[in-house]
Protein backbone atom coordinates (compact mmCIF):
# COMPACT_ATOMS: atom_id res chain seq x y z
CA UNK A 1 0.00 0.00 0.00
CA UNK A 2 1.27 3.85 -0.64
CA UNK A 3 2.32 5.72 2.16
CA UNK A 4 -0.36 7.52 3.72
CA UNK A 5 -0.58 10.59 6.20
CA UNK A 6 -2.34 10.30 9.63
CA UNK A 7 -2.97 12.07 11.92
CA UNK A 8 -2.27 10.89 15.85
CA UNK A 9 -3.78 13.01 19.35
CA UNK A 10 -2.01 12.17 21.89
CA UNK A 11 0.98 10.44 19.98
CA UNK A 12 3.86 11.05 23.30
CA UNK A 13 2.69 8.49 25.09
CA UNK A 14 0.71 5.56 25.63
CA UNK A 15 -0.71 3.64 22.42
CA UNK A 16 -0.90 7.26 20.21
CA UNK A 17 2.60 6.54 20.76
CA UNK A 18 2.61 3.20 19.71
CA UNK A 19 0.12 3.73 16.75
CA UNK A 20 2.92 6.13 15.69
CA UNK A 21 5.78 4.63 15.85
CA UNK A 22 4.09 1.98 13.85
CA UNK A 23 3.48 3.89 11.07
CA UNK A 24 6.87 5.67 10.96
CA UNK A 25 8.85 2.64 10.72
CA UNK A 26 6.20 1.42 8.31
CA UNK A 27 7.06 4.35 6.03
CA UNK A 28 4.04 6.43 6.21
CA UNK A 29 4.02 10.44 7.55
CA UNK A 30 2.73 11.41 10.91
CA UNK A 31 1.02 14.35 12.12
CA UNK A 32 1.64 14.13 15.97
CA UNK A 33 0.31 16.45 17.71
CA UNK A 34 1.13 16.78 21.43
CA UNK A 35 0.61 19.29 24.38
CA UNK A 36 4.47 19.06 24.44
CA UNK A 37 6.19 19.01 21.39
CA UNK A 38 9.98 18.77 22.93
CA UNK A 39 9.10 15.39 23.69
CA UNK A 40 9.10 14.01 19.82
CA UNK A 41 12.36 15.68 19.32
CA UNK A 42 14.08 12.07 18.70
CA UNK A 43 11.89 10.74 16.36
CA UNK A 44 12.03 14.18 14.69
CA UNK A 45 16.05 13.19 14.38
CA UNK A 46 14.82 9.93 13.09
CA UNK A 47 12.66 10.80 10.57
CA UNK A 48 12.85 14.08 9.48
CA UNK A 49 10.05 15.02 7.01
CA UNK A 50 8.21 12.02 7.70
CA UNK A 51 6.76 13.64 10.96
CA UNK A 52 5.35 17.18 11.61
CA UNK A 53 4.74 17.78 15.41
CA UNK A 54 2.54 19.75 16.40
CA UNK A 55 1.38 21.69 19.82
CA UNK A 56 -2.04 20.86 20.67
CA UNK A 57 -3.83 20.51 23.73
CA UNK A 58 -7.73 19.73 22.63
CA UNK A 59 -9.47 21.81 24.80
CA UNK A 60 -8.17 23.99 22.60
CA UNK A 61 -10.17 24.89 19.35
CA UNK A 62 -7.57 26.90 18.47
CA UNK A 63 -4.91 24.82 18.82
CA UNK A 64 -6.84 21.99 17.03
CA UNK A 65 -7.26 23.99 13.84
CA UNK A 66 -4.06 25.17 13.70
CA UNK A 67 -3.42 21.29 14.20
CA UNK A 68 -5.06 20.46 10.59
CA UNK A 69 -4.04 23.44 8.76
CA UNK A 70 -0.27 22.74 9.63
CA UNK A 71 -0.82 19.10 8.14
CA UNK A 72 -2.83 20.38 5.01
CA UNK A 73 0.35 22.84 4.13
CA UNK A 74 3.35 20.27 5.04
CA UNK A 75 1.63 16.98 3.20
CA UNK A 76 -1.61 18.74 1.38
CA UNK A 77 -3.98 15.56 3.14
CA UNK A 78 -4.71 13.64 5.68
CA UNK A 79 -5.78 9.58 5.29
CA UNK A 80 -6.44 9.07 8.81
CA UNK A 81 -7.11 10.82 12.19
CA UNK A 82 -6.56 8.45 15.45
CA UNK A 83 -8.74 10.56 17.87
CA UNK A 84 -6.62 9.54 20.73
CA UNK A 85 -6.17 12.24 23.46
CA UNK A 86 -7.71 11.24 27.14
CA UNK A 87 -7.08 10.41 30.42
CA UNK A 88 -8.95 8.38 33.17
CA UNK A 89 -9.66 9.04 36.72
CA UNK A 90 -10.16 6.92 39.40
CA UNK A 91 -12.81 7.29 42.02
CA UNK A 92 -16.48 6.83 43.10
CA UNK A 93 -18.88 9.52 41.35
CA UNK A 94 -19.57 10.83 44.63
CA UNK A 95 -16.05 11.48 45.32
CA UNK A 96 -14.76 13.10 42.54
CA UNK A 97 -14.77 16.88 42.65
CA UNK A 98 -17.00 18.59 39.79
CA UNK A 99 -14.46 20.41 38.72
CA UNK A 100 -11.91 17.45 37.96
CA UNK A 101 -15.04 15.77 36.17
CA UNK A 102 -15.71 18.79 34.11
CA UNK A 103 -12.28 18.93 32.94
CA UNK A 104 -12.06 14.96 31.99
CA UNK A 105 -15.06 15.26 29.76
CA UNK A 106 -13.62 18.50 28.16
CA UNK A 107 -10.67 16.25 27.08
CA UNK A 108 -12.32 13.02 26.41
CA UNK A 109 -15.87 14.16 24.87
CA UNK A 110 -15.72 17.61 23.73
CA UNK A 111 -11.88 17.53 22.39
CA UNK A 112 -12.56 14.42 21.26
CA UNK A 113 -15.24 16.41 18.82
CA UNK A 114 -13.17 19.39 18.30
CA UNK A 115 -10.73 16.77 16.33
CA UNK A 116 -13.95 15.19 14.92
CA UNK A 117 -15.27 17.88 13.68
CA UNK A 118 -12.33 19.58 12.31
CA UNK A 119 -11.54 16.21 10.89
CA UNK A 120 -15.19 15.71 9.05
CA UNK A 121 -14.58 19.05 7.54
CA UNK A 122 -11.10 18.42 6.39
CA UNK A 123 -12.16 15.35 4.71
CA UNK A 124 -15.11 16.76 3.07
CA UNK A 125 -13.34 20.11 1.67
CA UNK A 126 -9.67 19.27 1.47
CA UNK A 127 -9.62 15.63 0.34
CA UNK A 128 -12.69 15.58 -1.80
CA UNK A 129 -13.69 13.15 -3.45
CA UNK A 130 -11.70 10.28 -1.47
CA UNK A 131 -13.02 11.35 2.04
CA UNK A 132 -11.06 10.07 4.77
CA UNK A 133 -10.85 7.78 8.31
CA UNK A 134 -11.62 8.66 11.89
CA UNK A 135 -11.16 6.52 14.51
CA UNK A 136 -12.00 6.96 17.76
CA UNK A 137 -10.27 5.70 20.99
CA UNK A 138 -13.43 4.75 23.01
CA UNK A 139 -13.17 2.02 26.03
CA UNK A 140 -14.58 -0.67 27.05
CA UNK A 141 -15.68 1.28 30.14
CA UNK A 142 -17.87 3.23 27.46
CA UNK A 143 -19.83 0.09 27.01
CA UNK A 144 -19.52 -1.62 30.72
CA UNK A 145 -19.10 1.02 33.14
CA UNK A 146 -17.87 -0.27 36.38
CA UNK A 147 -17.01 0.81 40.32
CA UNK A 148 -14.96 4.33 40.47
CA UNK A 149 -15.00 4.79 36.40
CA UNK A 150 -18.09 6.63 36.44
CA UNK A 151 -17.24 9.95 34.92
CA UNK A 152 -15.17 8.16 32.97
CA UNK A 153 -17.25 5.70 31.85
CA UNK A 154 -19.77 8.67 31.02
CA UNK A 155 -17.58 10.10 29.11
CA UNK A 156 -16.77 7.61 27.06
CA UNK A 157 -20.65 6.59 26.99
CA UNK A 158 -21.16 10.04 25.15
CA UNK A 159 -17.97 9.67 22.66
CA UNK A 160 -19.88 6.22 21.89
CA UNK A 161 -23.54 7.97 21.22
CA UNK A 162 -22.11 10.81 18.99
CA UNK A 163 -19.58 8.51 16.97
CA UNK A 164 -22.91 6.40 16.15
CA UNK A 165 -25.09 9.43 15.29
CA UNK A 166 -22.12 10.68 13.43
CA UNK A 167 -22.27 7.78 11.23
CA UNK A 168 -25.58 8.04 11.04
CA UNK A 169 -25.67 11.96 9.35
CA UNK A 170 -22.46 11.88 7.14
CA UNK A 171 -23.53 11.94 3.37
CA UNK A 172 -22.08 8.81 1.72
CA UNK A 173 -20.89 10.97 -1.10
CA UNK A 174 -17.99 12.73 0.88
CA UNK A 175 -16.56 9.46 1.82
CA UNK A 176 -15.88 9.46 5.14
CA UNK A 177 -15.64 6.44 7.86
CA UNK A 178 -15.93 6.79 11.57
CA UNK A 179 -15.33 4.08 13.96
CA UNK A 180 -15.19 3.40 17.61
CA UNK A 181 -4.11 7.87 37.34
CA UNK A 182 -5.78 10.12 39.42
CA UNK A 183 -7.24 8.24 42.05
CA UNK A 184 -10.36 9.33 44.39
CA UNK A 185 -12.41 7.99 47.29
CA UNK A 186 -15.14 8.61 49.14
CA UNK A 187 -14.83 8.08 53.16
CA UNK A 188 -18.47 6.57 53.40
CA UNK A 189 -17.26 4.02 50.80
CA UNK A 190 -15.31 1.85 53.95
CA UNK A 191 -16.42 -1.53 52.67
CA UNK A 192 -13.41 -3.60 51.07
CA UNK A 193 -15.48 -5.23 48.50
CA UNK A 194 -17.03 -2.74 46.93
CA UNK A 195 -16.55 -2.33 43.35
CA UNK A 196 -15.09 1.21 43.60
CA UNK A 197 -12.08 0.02 46.29
CA UNK A 198 -11.26 -3.09 44.65
CA UNK A 199 -11.32 -1.23 41.30
CA UNK A 200 -8.77 0.96 42.92
CA UNK A 201 -6.95 -1.70 44.95
CA UNK A 202 -5.92 -3.42 41.77
CA UNK A 203 -4.94 -0.16 40.02
CA UNK A 204 -2.95 0.83 43.03
CA UNK A 205 -0.83 -2.87 42.30
CA UNK A 206 -0.24 -3.13 39.01
CA UNK A 207 2.42 -5.55 38.19
CA UNK A 208 3.68 -4.45 34.55
CA UNK A 209 4.78 -8.19 34.06
CA UNK A 210 1.45 -9.15 34.06
CA UNK A 211 0.22 -6.69 31.74
CA UNK A 212 -0.52 -9.44 28.42
CA UNK A 213 -1.59 -6.45 25.53
CA UNK A 214 1.46 -5.80 23.07
CA UNK A 215 0.63 -2.58 21.77
CA UNK A 216 3.07 -3.10 18.65
CA UNK A 217 0.16 -5.95 17.84
CA UNK A 218 -2.62 -3.02 18.27
CA UNK A 219 -1.22 -0.54 16.55
CA UNK A 220 -0.57 -2.91 13.65
CA UNK A 221 -4.44 -4.00 14.47
CA UNK A 222 -5.43 0.12 14.44
CA UNK A 223 -3.52 0.49 10.80
CA UNK A 224 -5.71 -2.44 9.73
CA UNK A 225 -8.72 -0.48 10.97
CA UNK A 226 -7.81 2.28 9.10
CA UNK A 227 -8.00 0.53 5.89
CA UNK A 228 -10.69 -1.62 5.94
CA UNK A 229 -12.97 -1.10 2.98
CA UNK A 230 -16.15 -1.03 4.85
CA UNK A 231 -14.92 -1.12 8.63
CA UNK A 232 -17.40 -1.83 11.50
CA UNK A 233 -18.74 1.51 13.23
CA UNK A 234 -17.04 -0.56 16.72
CA UNK A 235 -14.52 -2.89 17.07
CA UNK A 236 -13.17 -4.15 20.52
CA UNK A 237 -9.33 -4.88 20.68
CA UNK A 238 -8.18 -7.08 23.60
CA UNK A 239 -9.29 -10.45 25.00
CA UNK A 240 -10.59 -8.12 28.28
CA UNK A 241 -12.96 -6.75 26.55
CA UNK A 242 -15.34 -9.62 25.34
CA UNK A 243 -14.68 -10.63 29.11
CA UNK A 244 -16.41 -8.03 30.66
CA UNK A 245 -18.99 -7.76 27.58
CA UNK A 246 -20.25 -11.14 27.44
CA UNK A 247 -22.25 -10.83 31.09
CA UNK A 248 -23.52 -7.11 30.50
CA UNK A 249 -25.07 -8.23 27.02
CA UNK A 250 -26.30 -11.23 28.67
CA UNK A 251 -28.02 -9.88 31.57
CA UNK A 252 -29.38 -6.91 29.57
CA UNK A 253 -30.97 -9.30 27.04
CA UNK A 254 -32.54 -10.91 30.04
CA UNK A 255 -33.64 -7.53 31.30
CA UNK A 256 -35.48 -7.00 28.00
CA UNK A 257 -37.38 -10.20 27.73
CA UNK A 258 -38.45 -10.52 31.09
CA UNK A 259 -40.25 -7.14 30.79
CA UNK A 260 -40.97 -7.22 26.84
CA UNK A 261 -44.19 -6.75 28.09
CA UNK A 262 -43.89 -3.65 29.66
CA UNK A 263 -43.56 -2.10 26.38
CA UNK A 264 -47.39 -2.25 25.71
CA UNK A 265 -50.50 -1.14 26.80
CA UNK A 266 -49.23 2.54 27.10
CA UNK A 267 -51.02 4.26 24.74
CA UNK A 268 -53.95 6.74 24.50
CA UNK A 269 -57.55 4.75 24.89
CA UNK A 270 -59.02 5.11 21.87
Amino acid sequence: MSSQIWLVTGASNGMGLSVTEYLLAEGHAVVAAVRKPESMNAHKDKYGPKILVVKVNVQSQEDVESAFAQAEAAFGRIDVVYNNAGYSAVGEVEAMPMEDAKDMFETNFFGAMRVSLAAIKFFREINKPIGGRLIQASSIYGLCPGGATGYYSASKYALEGITESMAAELDPAWNIKNHTYTVYSHPAYTDPTLLGNVTRSILANVDPSMIKGDPDKLARRLYELGNLVEPPLRVILGEDGPVMLAPKLAKDAKEREQYADWAHGLAFDE
